[in-house]
């Protein structure tokens, strides 16, 4: 089985939280593709660094990261990617201020294991 995936997650930084957004984790059986994902924080300054990334157990795999000046108020990735069970997508923004909304949006779609090996062969 597959089905299209489209989700948006949002939180509101607090002082003392981290700066990351998490997606859901892949739940086991399934594959994403992510067709294209956003990572966006709308009230910050033009001028910060965003990461976006694969949380996979404990190990971080950085997908894409803007510098200063590059990241505008949003950062998208430039190419597809699949992520396998138990992987979860994050999106960090090292210096989110109180109050910011940050966010991820992620497009793609969800695969069975069964369904992803038939079109892999």
């Amino acid at each position: 089985m597959k089905q299209i995936y489209t989700r948006i997650f949002t939180v509101t930084f607090s002082t003392g939280d981290s700066g990351y957004v998490y997606a859901d984790k892949i739940s086991p059986g399934n594959v994403l593709r992510v067709e294209t994902c956003f990572a966006y924080a709308p009230e910050r300054a033009a001028s910060e660094e965003i990461i976006l990334g694969i949380k996979d157990g404990a190990e971080n795999i950085i997908i894409r990261a803007t510098a200063p000046l590059a990241a505008q108020k949003g950062v998208s990735t430039e190419n597809p990617f699949s992520m396998g069970e138990g992987d979860q997508l994050f999106a960090y923004f090292p210096s989110a201020e109180d109050a910011d909304q940050l966010g991820i949006h992620v497009i793609g779609v969800l695969y069975s294991l069964d369904e992803w090996r038939k079109i892999r062969e």
